[in-house]
């Protein structure tokens, strides 16, 4: 688990449902759906530190396990026994179902351009809760209704590369065209949900060993092809999480 927020649609979460005097807001998270006794029914976790959320209406049209983006309309009034409930309360706005893209506890050949490999123009981490990062793969110009696969590897038994103070662990997303589209090309945002907590839990334990109190890592992703055989990649910030403390 981590102490580490993205920015973004959980910020506004946070805000609505902090601010005792807001009447209603809005918003949009990603979360995965467990069933939750006290609810009597299944639930959205977004944040592994904050209780979860429930709507009557989405409860029966979920299921447990699944990857979730949620949007929502979070009124004062439905939340007034928030404390005794262990949730909060929404209305559904809007839901979809978010892929789990594959995830493979060994490097990937970087040098090795795959069968119907896709680039991405750029990608953006957009939650960590219960295990699954989200990601959002963004492509320029794919076609609609094109299927794509995607997969995230790492090597937990490869050392991190030093930048300064931090050891940042790598990983490595990829995409392919499984199915064509057809016409109009557009640019398009393809979320999915990997599940890493092995990885998170292997890199927090060896840097907590070294007396760290975060953990860092890149993603790292092609962005482009040269002569389409060479693979021109490109990664993200460094993202740091904090590492847990023991109660």
């Amino acid at each position: 688990m981590s102490g580490f927020l993205f920015a973004g649609t959980l910020l506004l979460l946070n805000s609505c449902l902090d601010g005792e005097n807001s009447s209603s807001s809005q918003g949009q998270v990603y979360g995965v759906v467990e069933m939750n006794l006290k609810a009597g029914g299944n639930v959205i976790y977004y944040h592994d530190l904050d209780l979860p959320l429930y709507s009557s209406t989405l409860s029966s049209k979920i299921s447990d396990g699944e990857c979730c983006l949620i949007s929502y309309l979070y009124k004062s009034e439905d939340n007034q026994n928030i404390a005794t409930l262990g949730y909060y309360t929404i209305q559904e706005m809007g839901y979809s179902v978010v892929d789990k893209g594959m995830v493979m506890p060994v490097k990937t050949d970087t040098a090795v351009v795959k069968e119907n490999e896709l680039p991405m123009a750029s990608i953006d981490l957009a939650n960590y809760v219960k295990g699954y990062l989200f990601i959002n793969s963004y492509h320029e110009s794919m076609d609609t209704g094109q299927t794509n696969r995607y997969e995230l590897s790492y090597n937990t038994g490869e050392e991190p590369v030093s930048e300064g103070s931090q050891n940042v662990y790598q990983l490595y997303l990829r995409a392919g065209k499984v199915t064509d589209g057809k016409s109009p090309k557009d640019n398009q945002i393809v979320p999915n949900a990997y599940y890493v907590k092995h990885f998170f839990d292997a890199i927090s334990y060896a840097e907590k060993g070294k007396g760290k109190t975060e953990y860092c890592f890149k993603i790292n992703y092609i962005k482009s092809f040269t002569d389409d055989s060479i693979p021109n990649w490109t990664s993200t910030e460094v993202q740091k999480f904090t590492i847990p403390t023991e109660e």
